[in-house]
């Protein structure tokens, strides 16, 4: 019987992260457990942040202060944790359509991955924490898309141009904090970078590659070394993904890795993994070969 109560989808854009997501709950409901899945840009994420907004008392004051007509409302609507005050503003904004685009502006800038290093680590690290306390106590097995390697190393390199062995460091106290759970990782790795970010910057719209190009070389560790255009997000990827493959080996628990072409073929081998996770056993390496498809 699978006993872990975490699976962990990890890869880069392009990958097939959605689609393992989904085939790893639909196998394992096959199996009679309970599941919960979470994809990237949940709004409802139980571990992560989506479009949250972390004030001080000094900032929220300001912002009552500035929206005095939306007072009440942004005080039913408030998240108080200790000192810090949250926001789920996105989601705001999707309930009530009719909030003024100036408040939810001003909420984004406190924005929980815009936040000093520092605050955001905290915040982050104590929502994890708070996460395994609770599934640990629970029958259900949570699988998330992209928020355990990509995110913080997104936040701590693409923003912030932290050290690669500070990055690191926090992944693997993350890896610490979800221990209980007997996590299982998937990482996808489906070929080259270049070819890879082609295919996809093909098949989404214009607005999605020049925000990541953007956020990727005109801020933290891009622009320090001086990458621009496509090519830097090449190599940013390049820099991401060879962090993330050398963090697999050092990770505290089960971790698969997929080289994958043939989608049918890679059913298999994730399934096989599923049977047998979370045995603690060395770096799993699968490929497979022909063409991909539905990998979203």
């Amino acid at each position: 019987m699978i006993e872990t109560k975490l699976f962990l989808v990890e890869g880069l854009p392009g990958s097939g992260k959605t689609t393992t997501a989904v085939f790893i709950a639909n196998w394992l409901q096959q199996q009679g457990r309970e599941t919960a899945v979470f994809l990237e840009g949940s709004l409802d994420h139980p571990a992560d942040f989506e479009s949250v907004a972390c004030l001080d008392a000094r900032e929220y004051g300001h912002l009552l202060a500035r929206f005095p007509t939306e007072a009440a409302f942004l005080q039913r609507q408030v998240i108080q944790d200790g000192d810090d005050t949250f926001f789920r503003y996105r989601a705001m904004k999707q309930n009530y359509p009719e909030l003024a685009e100036a408040l939810i502006a001003v909420l984004a800038q406190y924005e929980i991955y815009e936040l000093p290093v520092a605050k955001y680590q905290r915040l982050v690290r104590q929502r994890w924490q708070r996460f395994a306390e609770a599934a640990a106590t629970g029958h259900t097995v949570y699988i998330f898309e992209c928020c355990f390697l990509q995110n913080p190393l997104t936040m701590l390199l693409g923003r912030h141009n932290e050290p690669v062995s500070a990055a690191e460091s926090f992944v693997l106290e993350l890896a610490d904090v979800v221990g209980e759970l007997r996590p299982c990782l998937i990482y996808l790795h489906p070929g080259e970078v270049r070819a890879t970010l082609t295919k996809i910057a093909r098949e989404r719209p214009s607005e999605w590659l020049d925000f990541v190009i953007a956020y990727h070389t005109q801020q933290g560790h891009g622009q320090a070394q001086g990458w621009q255009g496509f090519d830097g997000l090449v190599q940013f990827y390049e820099m991401r993904q060879a962090i993330e493959l050398s963090l697999l080996s050092r990770l505290p628990f089960s971790h698969l890795l997929v080289e994958h072409n043939n989608w049918t073929q890679n059913q298999e081998y994730i399934a096989t993994f599923l049977q047998d996770c979370p045995q603690e056993r060395p770096l799993d390496r699968f490929t497979s070969d022909g063409d991909g498809a539905n990998m979203l």
